[in-house]
């Protein structure tokens, strides 16, 4: 799963949690691999990757799978929700709370022992053509309407991110990895606290925005090397080979991931280093360095 699908999916969580009321003080999140909990944390989102529960582990807490696959061959002491992604609950396992499915794929063994199961809508592939395709063409659009206005009215603001991208990306993935991640830990934490939830969810907000920018300076990266003369059609061509490219990547078994969060990373830090665009980023010079 992509950084711009989790992190609304995140914000749902968010909000479940804080709508529910239970008392969180840690939170996880896996984005990539296969792993074995023997542990969790109050709350555990997976977004993607395969966790495993296995058949000799007892967990206390809730789990929450926005992306992904979640076998559970053990026993979790807590409730189980399916955002998207894939859940199994295998034969012998134990869901001693409730299962709660909204959307994507669950299979639950008749040999499992499951609290209470409510479906909110029929079970349908989380992964179909139909919603990738749909899901890529909502994407291109927003993303090549944005990239055609910046292009149109404010060319400098997306040429000095794209500079920045370009001239300093490793810099720029340093400073959007870090970022990225210590303000998604921040919201989580003031999220758990009801006066400062409408303020992590706008700050999640504002950071699905800044990934969503920096994706369509990618764009227009690749567009300024398609042999096309309009600036505005070359950004439109370049943001829908980027986000193809983009799409193909995730179908990789972890390269994929680490291909899309690095992106993700760099352009995160790109708009983050020139102020939005508005600045130019020159790297300060080390004294004494030549």
């Amino acid at each position: 799963m992509s950084p711009t699908e989790a992190i609304p999916l995140l914000i749902v969580v968010l909000l479940m949690i804080s709508i529910g009321g239970g008392d969180v003080q840690e939170m996880s999140v896996t984005f990539q691999g296969d792993t074995d909990v023997a542990s969790l944390a109050d709350v555990k989102v997976v977004a993607g990757g395969t966790t495993t529960i296995p058949g000799d582990a007892t967990v206390d807490g809730d789990i929450y799978v926005i992306g992904g696959t979640v076998d559970v061959d053990g026993t979790v002491d807590g409730d189980v929700t399916l955002l998207n992604g894939n859940l199994s609950i295998n034969d012998g396992a134990t869901v001693t709370g409730t299962l709660e499915t909204y959307s994507g794929s669950a299979a639950v063994s008749s040999e499992a022992s499951v609290g209470h199961i409510s479906r909110f809508e029929a079970l349908t592939p989380s992964s179909s053509p139909a919603q990738r395709v749909g899901g890529f063409l909502l994407q291109f659009f927003v993303l090549g309407a944005f990239g055609w206005w910046l292009v149109d009215r404010h060319p400098f603001v997306i040429e000095n991110v794209g500079a920045a991208i370009t001239e300093h990306a490793l810099v720029s993935g340093v400073v959007g990895g870090l970022g990225a991640t210590t303000l998604l830990v921040l919201f989580v934490y003031m999220a758990f606290t009801l006066i400062l939830l409408p303020l992590a969810i706008i700050g999640l907000f504002v950071e699905f925005l800044v990934v969503l920018y920096g994706q369509a300076v990618f764009g227009y990266l690749v567009g300024t090397r398609l042999p096309i003369e309009r600036d505005g059609v070359a950004t439109l061509a370049g943001i829908a080979a980027f986000l193809l490219a983009l799409e193909l990547a995730g179908f990789v078994p972890y390269l994929g991931g680490i291909a899309q969060l690095t992106v993700a990373a760099v352009g995160f830090g790109a708009v983050l280093n020139t102020y939005f665009g508005l600045q130019r980023f020159e790297p300060a010079a080390i004294p004494g360095g030549t």
